[in-house]
């Protein structure tokens, strides 16, 4: 009798701490990919954009820019953080400090993504001579490359604002923008 106990006792033990471990390992899982617990994340893009509104002023005909965006998983499948970089425009260079939020949808083990940015774009020199702001819509698919790490290919509309176009006038900015990164959880 004794035996008989002791075994259904172990065998308990062992069921119980199966079933736990497998919990526990789910809920580690990143919001990015579907999982329960927030992560800290980090997006390394090349963006690139044609200009097709206003052609006749600077910092408006195209770009590159590098930015790295540093966040964290703010609910299932949302991110958000902060971003900075650099942007090499035909008449010079700005450098932007921006907001980003992305909301993943999964399909096997691709994730397909939607995404806005909102910031300022900042100018080492007086040729700007104004406040410049931006918002960036967009969608964008990511594919794993390892366990923390996933390639991402974007696009979306890039619109700039100068302190006289808040209004969305006729001299606002606007790009097609194409986004190459890395995606990385810590």
């Amino acid at each position: 009798m004794k035996k008989l106990a002791l075994t259904t006792i172990l065998i308990f033990f062992a069921v119980s701490s199966a079933i736990y471990g497998q919990k526990r390992s789910f809920a580690t899982r990143s919001y990015v990919t579907g999982g329960l617990k927030p992560r800290l994340i980090n997006f390394t893009e090349f963006n690139g954009g044609l200009g097709y509104f206003t052609l006749d002023r600077d910092y408006s005909k195209r770009f590159i820019s590098l930015t790295t965006i540093f966040g964290a998983g703010l609910a299932k499948n949302l991110t958000g953080g902060l971003g900075a970089g650099v942007s090499l425009y035909d008449d010079g260079t700005l450098f932007p400090l921006f907001a980003d939020f992305r909301y993943f949808f999964i399909f096997g083990q691709m994730r397909v993504y939607i995404l806005g940015d909102a910031g300022i774009l900042l100018s080492s020199t007086r040729k700007v001579g104004e406040t410049v702001l931006f918002v960036s819509p967009g969608a964008g698919i990511t594919m794993p490359l390892g366990d923390n790490l996933s390639a991402s290919l974007g696009a979306g509309l890039f619109t700039q604002l100068r302190q006289k176009d808040y209004g969305m006038g006729e001299g606002s900015d606007r790009f097609i923008n194409v986004r190459l990164g890395i995606l990385y959880l810590f």
